[in-house]
């Protein structure tokens, strides 16, 4: 059988009050009305005007994601209110099957001092005195029952009240749960009826826009016909030589096309050959006074270049060049 203590009304009502204040938190009566800002960023227009960088608005409604993923739902905590007042329901129901207990204890406690009284009375001596002890146990016991008496009325008085007060607080959850059930739905019909404003509004703009955009250029098209017809009937003697310049434009541009590219092959050419002329040959001999320096073929097959013209250079420190003058063979004597 559960027991029922003095303070246990007032720890449920705590409990209760705790769990009310906590679990559940409406400061508002609607959705909350963001919008989207420059750069896809969300702006909520009760804070501030100011552009507020993306990531913080992500850690924002992360948090505030897991916040209510914690906490009770209107009607996990509606369940709670429900178990505590059947909880409360069956402590009354105990506490009036006490108090009928009780009653019968005090019955039989009268009756029993009386049959004692009656006893003490008939006998004498020792057994007088063991009356007198047991009728002293009966009142004891009488005012202990007294008391428990109190504590049950007290604790009768609480648990009513804890129900009154659970009861209270179920109506007001399913009260708080209808309303914001009836707010959702109203917002979700709300934002579903401007986006369909707004793809209507979108779709004429860009049939619209498609039909003047085709409309103009068809119009533009009719002009500059019509322009060149009117040109060819005032000046076609001018069209004719205009045609014929294009004409030989395009084959001058054509031709000028081919020499560049005929010179491009010619300068590709020239360059491997210099390419490969620079490690066909190699300088023999030392660089110091005295010695001779020649010019001879790395390679066996390497050309004559004993007929050709040859023009020795001196590399001075900065990587610029000195003309030696007077030599133009392949061999160089060092001064």
């Amino acid at each position: 059988m559960t027991r029922v203590i003095h303070d246990s009304g007032d720890d449920m009502q705590k409990e209760a009050l705790d769990l009310v204040s906590s679990d559940v938190n409406f400061p508002k009566g609607h959705f909350p009305d963001y919008r989207i800002g420059p750069n896809n960023q969300i702006i909520d227009p009760e804070e501030t005007h100011e552009a507020v960088p993306l990531k913080e608005i992500v850690a924002k409604e992360t948090a505030q994601l897991l916040e209510q993923h914690k906490r009770l739902s209107v009607r996990d905590l509606k369940e709670k209110f429900e178990k505590g007042l059947s909880g409360a329901s069956k402590l009354s129901e105990e506490a009036k099957r006490r108090e009928a207990a009780s009653l019968d204890r005090q019955v039989l406690l009268k009756k029993l001092r009386d049959v004692l009284d009656t006893l003490k009375g008939r006998v004498a001596g020792r057994n007088r005195d063991d009356a007198e002890e047991a009728i002293s146990l009966v009142e004891a016991l009488a005012v202990q029952l007294t008391q428990r008496e109190g504590e049950l009325i007290y604790e009768k008085a609480e648990v009513k009240k804890l129900a009154n007060f659970l009861k209270q607080a179920t109506e007001d959850a399913r009260k708080v749960a209808e309303e914001e059930r009836a707010l959702a739905l109203a917002e979700i019909e709300k934002a579903r009826a401007a986006i369909e404003k707004v793809e209507k509004a979108w779709r004429v703009h860009d049939f619209a826009s498609s039909s003047r955009e085709k409309a103009e250029i068809e119009e533009l098209r009719k002009e500059v016909r019509e322009a060149r017809r009117i040109k060819m009937l005032h000046q076609p003697s001018k069209v004719m030589d205009m045609e014929f310049e294009l004409q030989a434009l395009r084959t001058l541009i054509s031709e000028k096309t081919q020499l560049c590219n005929q010179l491009k092959k010619e300068l590709a050419m020239i360059k491997r050959l210099e390419d490969d002329s620079s490690g066909l040959f190699e300088l023999e001999g030392s660089n110091t006074l005295g010695s001779q320096l020649c010019i001879i073929p790395r390679v066996d097959g390497a050309s004559n270049i004993t007929n050709c013209p040859i023009q020795w250079y001196r590399v001075i420190s900065g990587g610029t060049r000195e003309l030696i003058s007077g030599t133009l063979s392949v061999k160089w004597h060092a001064d």
